[in-house]
């Protein structure tokens, strides 16, 4: 149960409204129809922090050049290594919905060496863990492995800016207490 006051329909809050519906045009609507997703309403009590957590959404996690299935198999697993219940289903359920193959999103979860996961985008997931465990651990070695993949410093950056967005999103989700939608 959430911590938090979760104003599911905000009647006679135009901001909010208009908040709710710009996160449910962004695909993160809730179990109930027109109702965004928990993750969402556990902001209703303050619409500015909302509205800064979904620009950092629309910027790192939707928007970009990284192929929206690497950033989920790099949140999804970033939520399994911070233990994070609520992101871990979302990151899943989105993979699945993507049409991820079952043995890639178990190896992402579950496979320190990410077995089934191809080598560019292994090489990506395992600096995304370490970027969000280790920030000062990461190499120069670490950027060579990137670019010798082919990956531009700007790809490097928004894989290093989505681990750091899914150790905020992970750490939000487990204090407000929301529950899987």
């Amino acid at each position: 149960m959430s911590r938090f006051n979760q104003i599911k329909r905000p009647k006679g809050n135009p901001e909010l409204e208009a908040l709710y519906r710009a996160a449910i045009e962004a695909g993160m609507e809730g179990s109930e129809p027109g109702v965004p997703s928990n993750f969402v309403t556990s902001f209703s009590e303050r619409p500015d922090l909302l509205a800064s957590t979904l620009g950092l959404l629309k910027g790192v996690v939707m928007g970009g050049v990284v192929p929206s299935t690497v950033k989920e198999m790099i949140l999804m697993a970033i939520a399994m290594q911070n233990d994070c219940q609520y992101c871990s289903v979302v990151h899943t359920s989105a993979l699945e919905a993507m049409g991820v193959p079952t043995e890639v999103i178990k190896s992402c979860a579950s496979d320190p060496e990410l077995k089934q996961v191809p080598p560019p985008q292994r090489a990506m997931i395992k600096f995304g863990l370490k970027t969000a465990r280790d920030p000062k651990g990461v190499t120069d070695e670490d950027f060579r492995t990137l670019r010798d993949y082919g990956l531009s410093d700007g790809e490097i950056m928004e894989v290093t800016m989505l681990a750091a967005a899914g150790n905020l999103l992970d750490t939000w989700a487990d204090v407000s207490g929301i529950t899987v939608d």
